[in-house]
């Protein structure tokens, strides 16, 4: 392999290289192969008088070496992130048309014409539960009795068309014997 002539008119000027076209955007991805041609080149036309110290050409292959090795984890962390996306889309079309559970610590949008099945964990039997439902205004706008409940999850629906569309709160209130507590999400 032949290299061309390289000729300079101009000494460097940090001005004149910015205006150079960089090696990423002229279509060229220069390899390992390409760079130890150069050095060889620069071997072979170096001043027969003023020769290049060693320590230049393993700084130099030290340094494309390091290039080399961000390429390789550059590439498998894009690698990485396809396969990790490409496993959450396989895990959430495993969920098309079944029922999910999932803990409400914020605001609910139900919509009108929308029905949401809820749970509510209870740790110990109480001997009354209800489920108090608040719009965005902070106002109660639906109460679910669920009476004496065991220890363990108590079921309960919510009409969208009852409540109409909106973000909505919930609390839950329970009691045992003299004993009240309740927790809102």
């Amino acid at each position: 392999m032949s290299l061309p002539q390289i000729s300079t008119t101009s000494q460097y000027s940090p001005k004149a290289a910015s205006k150079e076209p960089q090696v990423a955007g002229n279509g060229m991805n220069p390899s390992s192969n390409d760079f130890l041609t150069m050095m060889v080149a620069q071997v072979q036309n170096q001043d027969p008088l003023n020769p290049t110290d060693g320590t230049e050409y393993l700084t130099q292959l030290g340094m494309m070496s390091a290039v080399e090795s961000l390429e390789g984890v550059k590439s498998g962390l894009t690698n990485l992130n396809i396969g990790m996306t490409n496993v959450e889309m396989l895990q959430a079309t495993n969920l098309v048309g079944k029922k999910v559970l999932m803990e409400a610590n914020q605001e609910i949008d139900v919509a009108k014409g929308q029905e949401i099945d809820g749970r509510v964990q209870f740790d110990q039997p109480v001997d009354s539960a209800k489920v108090m439902v608040y719009n965005e205004d902070g106002k109660v706008v639906d109460e679910i009795t669920l009476g004496a409940q065991g220890a363990g999850m108590a079921e309960f629906k919510i009409d969208g068309d009852d409540l109409g569309s909106g973000s909505y709160t919930f609390e839950v209130l329970a009691e045992k014997g003299d004993d009240a507590w309740s927790q809102k999400k």
